[in-house]
């Protein structure tokens, strides 16, 4: 079993502006900045440690682990999981949020080269389940993205969970537990002072 939890990246200008940035490799603005370091200094007062931590690619992703790698005096090099990247958007990269939203939560919705949610869900569950493999035992943080954290609560409890109907901040972090044959969800934690 391992203890994962997994963090939303801070904000960035895209966030800011209510765009779709999907696979758009955008830096932090400076109040991404600020809630990495929110989170951190949380994770610190709730004596919260890690044995590793890991990001999507990304860079917004990469630069709030590194953030909040530093503040917790983690000294070991931050392990980049490709398949944490975020869903592909394709089409929709940079249109509004209001805009494509609906029909990225139309139940069954597909686009030659949009990443539905079947395939979203295949890959970052098969990435889950083989950090199980290399990381038994331990306990990771792991900063990804909005839907990357989506596809986890969906796969482990469809009933409760959706991609239409649950919200993520920046900054956010939801703790699961990944054993052989499921991922259960323990906690959500949203650290409103780093929220606009």
């Amino acid at each position: 079993m391992i203890k994962l939890a997994m963090v939303r990246h801070g904000q960035t200008n895209d966030n800011f502006k209510r765009l779709v940035q999907g696979r758009i490799d955008n830096p932090l603005n400076a109040h991404g900045k600020k809630q990495a370091l929110i989170l951190a200094k949380n994770l610190i007062k709730e004596n919260k440690t890690f044995d590793a931590i890991l990001s999507s690619p990304l860079s917004r992703a990469l630069e709030t682990a590194y953030i909040v790698s530093k503040q917790l005096n983690y000294q070991e090099p931050i392990e980049i999981v490709q398949h944490f990247v975020e869903r592909n958007f394709f089409h929709l990269d940079g249109m509004s949020v209001d805009d494509a939203m609906p029909l990225v939560r139309t139940k069954g919705y597909k686009y030659p080269g949009f990443e539905d949610d079947e395939k979203i869900i295949k890959r970052v569950i098969n990435a889950t389940y083989n950090l199980l493999k290399l990381h038994d035992g331990k306990s990771l943080l792991c900063v990804a993205h909005s839907h990357v954290l989506k596809s986890l609560l969906v796969y482990s409890d469809p009933k409760k969970f959706s991609f239409a109907d649950y919200s993520l901040t920046n900054g956010d972090i939801i703790y699961f537990e990944v054993y052989e044959d499921k991922i259960i969800f323990k906690e959500h934690i949203s650290h409103s002072e780093g929220a606009l």
